[in-house]
């Protein structure tokens, strides 16, 4: 048996963009997370990950700042996770809604995956 945990819809306030002006406003992206733990739950918080703690780390590196593309918001997350001692793999989407007025497109996706 494979344990896994995850935090889906996490709704994270940062700049994102490379088109000149698309960097000058905060967007609202939402982040979703699956991680695969090293070893399986035995009942009992020391054979699992704080949720919680792993959200206030990725809030703490990703609101706020600066990136070019959602790609380096999912490598930012995924490198995040990752360093908590029970993951062994971690699966990250993010989803930017804000796109070009007048597109027929609702929202741009990037999913990552790191072992």
């Amino acid at each position: 048996m494979t344990s896994q945990v995850g935090i889906k819809g996490l709704k994270l306030s940062c700049k994102i963009g490379v088109d000149t002006g698309e960097d000058l406003f905060k967007r609202v992206i939402s982040v979703d997370i699956k991680a695969k733990l090293k070893g399986d739950y035995k009942g009992d918080i020391s054979t699992t990950v704080s949720y919680s703690e792993i959200a206030k780390k990725i809030k703490e590196n990703v609101e706020g700042k600066e990136f070019k593309l959602i790609e380096d918001v999912a490598a930012t997350v995924a490198k995040i996770v990752s360093s908590f001692d029970k993951v062994s793999s971690v699966r990250v989407k993010v989803i930017k809604y804000a796109v070009p007025a007048g597109a027929d497109y609702a929202y741009f996706v990037y999913s990552v995956r790191k072992a």
